[in-house]
């Protein structure tokens, strides 16, 4: 090859022309022309998909879309950073969570097992920090070597005088302590008691010369945990955060602290691009929050701490909860986050094992020691798609911001109900459409393992004041549970019939949907087809099932099935696969329960099942 062959660029994919026209409007137009051509009678709008926050995600980007945006040709380290101050390599601590129980010193055990196998740091889960060895824990861990860091829910002043003053025992500098104090009463009760109060600031004096040590923790997942959209995790977190810049400033702390010792610890869920997006869009507006305040230098000692989202998590098929794990870790990294914790994948049912722990803590050192995520500083940099998509989110969240702003304030807008409550309106939406299947949790109301054997006591579970009952799966995952007590006590699974009568495309396809709902439930779930209704009504009549799901025409299900089927000798639950719009009562009145179709509300028919369940359980000894 010649020098000159050498000195020019090669092209990738000669096989593509180039578009014709130039700048970025014409190579959109063109493209957009080809996309035409190729959907036909569909309308291009038609794929555009409208989010949770409100934003609308297009089909595709070009150039267009990040023509003018602000920020297009900043580097990494540069004010307001939006690409993060990380300037060499992406790194980040690999941050492993240990529950402790009443043993400490067994936790502390595993903590050290755990740093020798690779964990860059431990996050301790504390729920009676009064009981918790801290003598040993600096006898066996070095405090000052690894970020140790506590997850507390009460007593934070006085545990980390217990620490400071063992430090001082055994003279170890607390300057030299890494990690951070989760405690935030803030976001999880929307306000500060007079007592949180001074407790908070307190932790903020004895932690401000720790430089490496983070005293003042706002924890977004109080929102992302329960269902809030990005846009409200970002707004919500913001202003508990100037909620308490406030109030620490108000009782003598100075600025300059306060935002130095101040960390995020934020939820990363499954909504990939957003998830990374997030967490740019939090630094882009933290430097808005740090300028308006005057000191905005200081948005770069902003610290974010990620951990995966317990929303998403499901205990049923929870080795699934091993790939939303890895893919939601992935996006915190591309982020940018400072130090990263996987859950493991058993933790919504049971206490974590040896295995899953390892796993949960070998996720992060895949993404940096075999796929390189450590390399590259803000590898979305120049996506048309996430570029557009950051300044979106900050947009979006930057008016809600500021109208929880208007409202007095975080903690004004929390007590009357403002955030509580718009949390809720997406939180429905989003259960919605996890139950009738337009948003996806592969295991759980999708594709559900049909050898899965559950290893624990499904009652001791629900009934467990740790069970998780805000996630995302928790609706489906009760009525799996009554199916599988079921089993237990009657020694078979409950079963559901589908009967679809004749043809009809639409009938078939309320009629699959029955079948995959009841499926997911753990049911036997069996299709039966009949050529007339004759012929279904007298053999419905001697089927043995929990629940019996006729779909059949409109006739032939208000004049023949209702009158029959419900003097049935096994009393099943008679469900209709159609929506009876204004023949609703129509409908009950000859004997049906409920009624299933793509978009209902499936709330009434979860609980409608789990009654007939749980009813019918006691009468059968056999």
């Amino acid at each position: 090859m010649t020098t000159e062959e050498q000195q020019q660029p090669q092209k990738l994919f000669t096989e593509f022309q180039k578009a014709s026209g130039s700048g970025p409007l014409a190579e959109a137009a063109a493209w957009e022309e080809k996309v035409r051509q190729e959907l036909r009678d569909t309308p291009l709008e038609s794929l555009t998909w409208h989010t949770y926050e409100d934003i609308d995600i297009k089909p595709y980007y070009t150039a267009k879309d990040t023509a003018g945006l602000p920020f297009a040709q900043q580097k990494p380290g540069d004010f307001p950073f939006l690409r993060g101050v990380k300037t060499g390599v992406n790194d980040w601590l690999n941050v492993q969570q240990v529950q402790v129980e009443e043993h400490s010193r067994a936790a502390i055990d595993t903590a050290a097992d755990a740093l020798q196998r690779g964990a860059d740091g431990i996050l301790f889960k504390l729920r009676h920090p009064a009981d918790f060895d801290i003598d040993y824990l600096i006898s066996t861990v070095d405090v000052c070597r690894h970020s140790i860091s506590y997850a507390l829910q009460e007593q934070p002043k006085s545990f980390l005088e217990q620490l400071y003053g063992a430090l001082r025992a055994r003279q170890v500098s607390h300057r030299n302590l890494k990690g951070f104090v989760v405690y935030d009463p803030m976001t999880a009760k929307g306000a500060l008691t007079k007592e949180e109060r001074a407790c908070t600031a307190r932790v903020l004096d004895l932690t401000k010369d720790s430089i490496d040590f983070y005293g003042i923790t706002v924890n977004g997942t109080n929102f992302s945990g329960i269902g809030a959209s990005v846009t409200q995790e970002i707004a919500y977190t913001l202003g508990a955060a100037v909620a308490y810049i406030d109030r620490l400033t108000n009782a003598g702390e100075q600025l300059e602290s306060v935002l130095r010792n101040m960390q995020f610890y934020m939820g990363a869920g499954t909504n990939y691009f957003f998830e990374i997006a997030k967490l740019r869009a939090v630094r882009l507006l933290w430097a808005a929050v740090a300028e308006a305040y005057g000191e905005p230098a200081l948005a770069a000692k902003l610290r974010i701490h990620s951990v995966t989202s317990s929303w998403y998590e499901t205990t049923l098929d929870p080795y699934m909860n091993m790939l939303r794990a890895t893919t939601e870790a992935m996006a915190a990294v591309m982020a940018g986050c400072d130090s990263l914790t996987v859950a493991p994948f058993d933790a919504t049912f049971q206490k974590p094992t040896e295995f899953s722990s390892r796993i949960a803590c070998n996720v992060s050192t895949i993404l940096k020691e075999e796929a390189y995520l450590d390399k590259a500083v803000d590898p979305a940099a120049g996506s048309y798609y996430l570029e557009s998509l950051t300044h979106q989110l900050a947009a979006s969240a930057w008016q809600l911001f500021r109208e929880t702003e208007a409202l007095g304030g975080f903690e004004a807008a929390y007590e009357s109900g403002h955030i509580l409550g718009t949390i809720t309106e997406v939180n429905r939406r989003k259960f919605r459409n996890i139950a009738t299947g337009k948003d996806v949790l592969v295991g759980t109301n999708k594709y559900p393992n049909p050898k899965e054997r559950i290893s624990f006591d499904p009652e001791e579970l629900i009934q467990s004041a740790h069970f998780d009952t805000t996630r995302a799966a928790y609706p489906t995952e009760v009525m799996r549970m009554a199916t599988e007590l079921h089993l237990r006590k009657r020694r078979r699974r409950p079963k559901a019939v589908v009967a679809i009568v004749g043809e009809a495309i639409k009938r078939h396809v309320n009629a699959t949907f029955a079948q995959e709902f009841f499926s997911c439930a753990g049911f036997e779930t069996e299709v039966v087809h009949f050529g007339s209704v004759e012929d279904a009504s007298e053999n419905l009549e001697r089927v043995g099932a929990e629940v019996i799901v006729v779909s059949a025409s409109e006739t032939a299900y208000v004049h023949e099935f209702g009158p029959r089927l419900r003097n049935h000798h096994a009393k099943p639950t008679i469900i209709l696969a159609a929506d009876p719009a204004h023949m609703k009562a129509e409908m009950v009145a000859n004997g049906y329960d409920e009624f299933i179709f793509e978009g209902c509300d499936m709330s009434t028919i979860i609980e409608l099942v789990n009654r007939k369940l749980h009813g019918t359980e006691g009468d059968d000894n056999s």
